[in-house]
């Protein structure tokens, strides 16, 4: 599933990482045993209004646990499955959750802090950290760098005529 900016359950599940954004059918040998929805009756309907679109509903099994009474809901039921959420099956769904939630806050924070490392001029060719470093530590950011012209890029050490050239150019296509 593409990360969307949309928090539409539909839209996100049928979101997909074919490029076309066609929505996929995979062969019913590699479905899960259990969907398990992180969340309550109205996160479950979302998601089961879409396997059904996807004519999906009648091969998964499909289950939502809402967070704050560990409250189990099953497609159709108006209300929660009783439960005691001391049960071992409970305890273990509760778990199964919350390693999800771990991981995708790990996931998320690693390509956050990615990001936040790789900057706009190592996608200029032959411009390689060192004299990343000795750029900015000239022109103190990016946008004085873009500013600079190519003489004035030639004044940091390590930057001759042809990488501040290309320099130049990269910010002024």
């Amino acid at each position: 599933i593409r990360e969307t900016n949309n928090p539409s359950a539909t839209k996100t599940l049928t979101k997909t990482n074919n490029p076309s954004e066609k929505t996929v059918t995979p062969s019913v040998a590699n479905f899960p045993d259990l969907i398990m929805i992180d969340g309550g009756k109205g996160q479950l309907s979302a998601v089961v209004a879409t396997l059904k679109e996807m004519n999906l509903l009648d091969k998964l099994r499909v289950i939502s646990l809402a967070k704050q009474r560990e409250e189990i809901f099953l497609p159709g039921a108006s209300s929660p499955l009783p439960t005691n959420s001391e049960q071992p099956g409970v305890q273990l769904l509760r778990r199964l959750r919350d390693e999800a939630h771990r991981f995708a806050v790990t996931f998320h924070r690693q390509q956050r802090s990615e990001k936040m490392r790789r900057s706009r001029l190592d996608e200029i060719p032959g411009l390689g950290f060192q004299r990343q470093k000795q750029l900015l530590s000239h022109f103190h950011s990016i946008d004085y760098i873009r500013e600079a012209s190519i003489s004035q890029l030639m004044e940091v050490p390590g930057i001759g005529n042809s990488l501040a050239t290309e320099i130049y150019n990269y910010f002024h296509p």
